[in-house]
């Protein structure tokens, strides 16, 4: 069965499998680097909004064109949101992690742990997505036309919409193979 036929429940179900074997590995480095401070910033709808906070080595960011949410969140990082449309996107840093996300009509999640940690998502078009980066890793999730890139020994990119994704974890690299074109139906 392709990606193209499953159920949204199946996406998403395996999305959130694929974060739970992964959370311990992104959370666990970030609580041993956290600071005193956080930051968070709220950008939501109602009218055009951009709120930025910065401190020291840290900031966040959240910015909407009216019509969406925005959420940035730092514990030691960077965070920066940007919600065009009917989006809905969050972006976390910790402990020197760095997780931005930019959505036009999407629900899209970024969060990046640890030194030299970039989780970057950007959705052109309605969608759904989810990037992490822990440290010294990059992960990336574009719209149906981009390319997902999982670098590094802790990273996961995936869009949900068309089923694509990377997973790379230690030695474990997973990633699911870029769709066929075909003049007929798929079987």
């Amino acid at each position: 069965m392709s990606w193209t036929r499953r159920s949204w429940l199946t996406r998403i179900a395996t999305v959130i499998v694929a974060t739970a074997g992964v959370s311990l590995g992104f959370v666990l480095p970030a609580q041993a680097m956290t600071p005193t401070n956080t930051l968070t910033c709220e950008a939501r709808p109602g009218a055009a909004a951009e709120t930025t906070r910065v401190d020291g080595l840290q900031a966040c960011g959240a910015v909407t064109d009216g019509a969406g949410t925005a959420y940035g969140y730092s514990d030691g990082g960077v965070g920066f949101a940007d919600a065009h449309g009917d989006s809905t996107v969050g972006a976390v840093g910790l402990g020197g992690g760095v997780g931005a996300a930019e959505g036009h009509g999407a629900l899209l999640g970024a969060f990046g742990t640890g030194a030299d940690a970039l989780a970057l998502g950007v959705l052109d078009e309605p969608g759904v997505a989810l990037v992490a980066a822990g440290p010294h890793s990059q992960a990336f999730v574009g719209d149906g036309a981009d390319p997902i890139l999982c670098q590094g020994d802790m990273a996961l990119a995936v869009n949900v919409t068309n089923g694509r994704g990377c997973l790379s974890f230690g030695e474990f690299r997973f990633a699911t193979p870029e769709p066929v074109e075909t003049d007929g139906p798929v079987l």
